[in-house]
């Protein structure tokens, strides 16, 4: 994500290794590497349970269709997407997604503090989005972690607002408040934010596109009434549109991308995290 991502909180209604190590769902196939961002990479929280989700989804487990717009999208990865449309309800939403995941990580599970502009580590937006949030918010066990996590996985999360997830809609009973920063680079724990920050932008903010899905994706405030059509918003769709057309899926494909998302049959956070998460161990729950 781009250096916008610190007012992400907005959206998410933000008021105002020594031990075991994560294991991976899926060691993704993408061409691209991860896009590290400059100096060492931040401490890992100690003593870490295990922890390995269910296995992605696969054909069998979706009733949407696999095979058509969906450019070159790893085969592996469209189940998953597919589900987060389904279990979100957001109609349309798989294929944006797919687009999203593109854009930020090229599909790569571990992808951590990339920054194609290079104009700034995403570490710096994490420790702000932390120090300025988190008198406001439920704490977090592993907030020191996350303010030094950057952004990471498939749709470039960045760390503290990825744990504050569900927070606006069930408070203290978030699912991810006791969870470790690296629970981003699990598919179906990223898969859960990267759906309630979709629902949350398209209950609350000005979205007359998909691309603008994607201007609310580096900072909701561009899709305010003082930002909208401004030239961050221009060039960000601009960015969006290029990364559209090098993955090739056809956002005006109507049979299988709306013009315009809805994400009125929201069934809640609990019941999305559930289909996709299930449950975190006890020591993170």
């Amino acid at each position: 994500m781009s250096r916008l991502w610190v007012t992400v909180g907005t959206v998410l209604g933000v008021a105002g290794v020594g031990g075991a190590a994560l294991l991976y769902s899926r060691r993704a196939s993408a061409a691209s590497p991860p896009l590290p961002g400059p100096g060492p990479p931040p401490a890992q929280p100690a003593n870490l349970p295990p922890l390995e989700l269910a296995p992605l989804p696969k054909a069998g487990d979706v009733k949407g269709d696999l095979v058509a717009n969906w450019g070159s999208t790893p085969a592996d990865l469209r189940p998953l997407f597919m589900y987060m449309e389904e279990v979100s309800r957001i109609p349309g939403s798989a294929r944006v997604f797919a687009t999203i995941a593109y854009g930020e990580s090229r599909f790569i599970t571990t992808a951590q503090n990339g920054n194609a502009s290079g104009e700034q580590d995403e570490r710096d937006s994490s420790r702000a989005a932390y120090k300025n949030n988190k008198d406001r918010n439920p704490p977090l066990k592993y907030g020191e972690q996350a303010a030094e996590f950057g952004s990471g996985g498939f749709f470039g999360l960045l760390a503290p607002y990825f744990l504050w997830t569900g927070v606006p809609e069930v408070g203290k009973k978030a699912p991810l408040l006791n969870a470790p920063p690296e629970i981003v680079f699990q598919p179906r724990a990223a898969a859960f934010g990267a759906c309630v920050y979709m629902q949350r932008l398209l209950a609350n903010y000005r979205v007359d596109d998909v691309p603008d899905i994607k201007v609310g994706w580096a900072s909701p405030s561009l899709l305010g009434e003082k930002n909208y059509g401004g030239a961050s918003y221009q060039s960000i769709r601009k960015h969006y549109l290029e990364k559209v057309v090098a993955v090739g899926i056809d956002l005006a494909d109507a049979s299988t991308i709306p013009p315009k998302l809805s994400a009125a049959a929201w069934p809640g956070v609990p019941a999305v995290f559930a289909a996709l998460v299930g449950s975190l161990p006890k020591e993170l729950s």
